[in-house]
């Protein structure tokens, strides 16, 4: 072998090896070395190296290389003292030095001669073999990429990526497919594979409880314990699970499974490019043999479960064609931080795209209160989209589309769960057979949101019943659910084959525990056909509402009222359909306490058709006091009930009226009806006319009767023509 080399020729290969001590060569140069070596006809450097360096480069890749097919001949080969050789073996092809020292240890680690090789003739403390590297390809290690099972060597460039201290291994070949089945990962690691995929091992690995047949699902791929709880990031890859819906797909375990320490620490889980299809895990479907388990954490059915986690990154990731859930993050003390965005996921088979699995994207269960999730689609699904059952969380610029059998996002899946701080913003809502957005909450704000043809764009419900034996925080709502906000609620259209289409709904659990809700604005702008069209703008029970803004939503009602209510609106603008058949408010069963509707600056901008009214009434409790309108000139604020009215703080009647003559010194009373006067409130009235000296006073004599007296104080007889008595009652203080 050549070891004399020139100047230039050392210069040269000191700048692209790599020495023990970590010292990199430069990138470009160093691939363009080994591409160049391995076909040794094909030489080159780079446009911008010098004449000289190129053609030392080619007597040293001419001369001074040896080649070797396998590991074997080169381990075998008469070697000298920092010779250079290189191996051609396929899928480890390489550069390798042979350097003086201990290198036992690393021999021990490599356990498949990705990197350091012991040579035949000396003892692996005298010297080794060295792969000229600055990062770990799987290929060195016996990964071939065509479908074989690859366990074995990526658990050893694990292995070795932690024994150097680098913590990451790549694949360069995008081509390439590894089968991998129960790989645990024990520190922290990054697997980088380039686009390659990652196979699962799908078979026959359980029996059904019931006949004894086969069950089929994917043996776990990567996975750690609590006892390492190390950070780990998959970059670049396809994980296909490789199920197969012709047989039968019953158990399972997930196909990524990380863990988080007992405590609180610093395992991150990164997931970034990955695409995840194929999924099997149905843990606890019938046959299966598992029973779903009392603690809801305890949970496995799904495809990526991270849990007890510091924090999560998931980001340009896809997840399609599972039958269960798809990715689980939990955490037991809500530690763990949530940030997605770019996440794709759709319950649309491979094998069938126009059919779909069950089961949701993902699941948020008991994590940070500033977990976060932006820029992403959920596309195609029977159940809920995505389950968001944590305290606190930012939803923003998300699509939901097509969900045929349940509900977009929930943050109270099966009504069991109550969270608080949530934040929906930006996003979009289409085809949806139930809710947009369901809470049970407070401190909520649904802001900018656009929805079509969706059942229920909104609903808020109180009624939780909590299950403590399931989960501590899981607690049954024994409160009022408060400070929930919704704003620019654009509703564009509804299904004609929806049964509720109600634009914001609102179900307080009792008298004692209702929900409150402002409600900026909450209007289909543009009219739709009679069968694209809302029954009520907002629908409320046992519920505390501040309105604002403008409302024309509704082919029965804008706003339909029942159970104990209490409405605060301020500068809005109601418009019912001209035409239709639509009240303002309609109150069905509803109790209205004392000032329970006040109404400020409030317009109705359009007519209503004959026979609707502003307030419709029907079989309700309403205190003579309830209903309040100020400051709002055009709204007549029509009644089909003899229903109270107070405006700008006071009740108001009058009544046509005739005085003859009234003698000097006497007096003469007239009667006027004032709804929802009473005993002990305070009375005015006045006439339309020339008084000619009379005195005028009222007072109320019995229920919606006020009593006007005219006094004549003059020496002489008095007569009024025809004229109208108004009669003013203010109710008492609180």
């Amino acid at each position: 072998m050549k070891t004399n080399f020139s100047q230039s020729e050392a210069a040269f290969f000191k700048l692209v090896a790599h020495d023990l001590d970590g010292q990199p060569m430069t990138d470009l140069i160093r691939r363009n070395f080994l591409k160049c070596i391995g076909a040794v006809a094909a030489i080159s450097v780079g446009s911008k190296r010098t004449s000289e360096a190129s053609s030392s480069f080619r007597r040293l890749a001419l001369a001074s290389a040896l080649q070797f097919p396998t590991r074997d001949a080169m381990k075998s080969a008469d070697l000298v003292k920092d010779s250079t050789v290189i191996l051609t073996e396929q899928g480890r092809e390489g550069i390798f030095q042979l350097r003086s020292g201990d290198y036992s240890t690393r021999i021990a680690a490599d356990t498949l001669e990705g990197v350091f090789i012991k040579i035949d003739s000396a003892a692996a403390a005298e010297c080794a073999l060295v792969r000229v590297f600055d990062e770990l390809d799987v290929s060195w290690f016996g990964a071939v990429g065509d479908g074989s099972n690859a366990t074995a060597a990526f658990a050893a460039a694990i292995s070795l990526s932690h024994f150097l201290g680098l913590n990451r291994i790549v694949c360069k070949d995008p081509t390439k497919q590894f089968k991998i089945a129960d790989l645990r990962i024990t520190a922290n690691t990054v697997i980088d594979l380039g686009g390659a995929t990652v196979l699962g091992d799908f078979g026959p690995w359980g029996t059904h409880s019931g006949d004894g047949s086969p069950i089929y699902w994917t043996r776990n791929i990567f996975h750690t314990v609590a006892a390492d709880a190390p950070s780990v990031k998959l970059k670049n890859m396809t994980l296909n699970g490789q199920s197969d819906p012709a047989f039968q797909m019953k158990g399972g375990v997930p196909m990524v499974d990380f863990r988080g320490g007992a405590t609180p620490g610093r395992c991150v889980i990164r997931i970034e490019n990955v695409t995840v299809t194929r999924g099997s895990n149905r843990i606890y479907s019938e046959g299966s043999g598992t029973i779903a388990p009392t603690l809801l954490l305890d949970a496995r059915n799904m495809e990526i479960l991270v849990y007890n986690a510091d924090e999560l990154w998931i980001n340009d990731v896809e997840i399609r064609s599972c039958p269960g859930e798809m990715i689980q993050v939990q955490s037991d003390d809500e530690r763990t931080r949530v940030r997605i965005d770019n996440l794709f996921a759709t319950k649309a088979r491979d094998s069938n795209p126009l059919s779909r699995w069950s089961g949701s994207a993902l699941n948020v269960l008991n994590c940070h209160p500033t977990s976060a999730i932006k820029n992403s689609r959920f596309h195609f699904f029977a159940k809920s989209a995505l389950n968001w059952e944590s305290s606190g969380g930012l939803l923003e610029t998300c699509e939901f589309e097509d969900v045929n059998d349940s509900n977009a996002l929930d943050f109270n899946e099966a009504s069991s769960y109550r969270f608080n701080q949530l934040i929906v913003r930006n996003c979009s809502f289409k085809d949806i057979s139930n809710v947009g957005i369901r809470a049970s909450s407070s401190n909520a704000l649904f802001e900018n949101n656009t929805f079509e043809r969706v059942n229920i764009c909104i609903s808020f419900e109180g009624d939780v019943v909590g299950n403590g034996g399931r989960g501590s925080w899981l607690k049954t709502n024994d409160l009022m659910l408060a400070n929930n906000f919704v704003r620019n609620c654009w509703i564009k259209s509804f299904d004609p084959t929806h049964r509720e289409r109600i634009g914001i709904r609102i179900l307080g659990k009792n008298a004692n525990n209702p929900i409150s809700v402002a409600v900026e604005g909450a209007a289909i702008v543009d009219r739709q056909p009679a069968e694209a069209k809302a029954r009520y703008g907002i629908y409320a029970k046992n519920a505390r509402l501040r309105l604002s803004g403008y409302f024309a939503d509704g082919s029965d009602a804008l706003i339909y009222l029942t159970g104990s209510v209490a409405v605060r609106g301020q500068d809005m603008i109601v418009a019912p359909e001209v035409g239709q058949t639509v009240h303002t408010f309609h109150l069905a069963g509803a109790t209205l306490g004392r000032k329970a509707l006040i109404l400020n600056n409030i317009v109705r901008q359009t007519p209503l058709v004959a026979g609707n009214y502003d307030f419709r009434v029907g079989s309700s409790s309403i205190d003579v006091d309830a209903i309040h309108i100020n400051d709002s000139p055009d709204f007549a604020g029509i009644s089909n009930f003899k229903t109270a009215i107070s405006r700008d703080g006071k009740l108001a009647g009058s009544a046509k009226y005739k005085l003859s003559s009234i003698a000097a010194g006497l007096s003469v009373n007239t009667r006027v009806t004032v709804t929802g006067a009473r005993l002990g409130d305070r009375a005015e009235a006045f006439i339309n006319s020339n008084q000619k000296g009379l005195v005028i006073s009222a007072y109320v004599t019995s229920k919606n009767t006020v009593t006007v007296t005219y006094f004549n104080p003059a020496g002489w007889a008095v007569d009024l023509p025809s004229h109208t008595v108004t009669a003013w009652v203010w109710k008492p203080p609180n």
